[in-house]
């Protein structure tokens, strides 16, 4: 739990300690787009990568999106996906 400028605003140390990850099997091509991609970004390879996980981590998987919107259409009030898609193309005739 770290604030905007990167400091851990908890007691416990645990919550502030970060973790390491490993990753085996990447081939030699993978491995070298990633350092280019890090370079360019004027990132670490590793930097680079946990910023590459952290962004993904906090998307919403698929499944997760699907159950949110089947949810809302079930409360009431949500419109089918050929209705948005209908007014969206309404919309882009004018």
């Amino acid at each position: 739990m770290r604030d905007a400028e990167g400091w851990c605003g908890s007691r416990e140390l645990e919550t502030c300690v970060e973790r390491t990850l490993q990753v085996r099997g990447l081939d030699e091509d993978t491995v070298a787009e990633l350092k280019a991609r890090a370079a360019r970004a004027r990132m670490s390879l590793s930097a680079y990568v946990a910023q590459i996980l952290t962004d993904m981590a906090a998307t919403p998987a698929p499944d997760e999106i699907r159950e949110r919107l089947t949810a809302l259409q079930e409360v009431g009030g949500g419109a089918s996906r050929e209705d948005i898609l209908a007014e969206i193309r309404r919309a882009r005739e004018f």
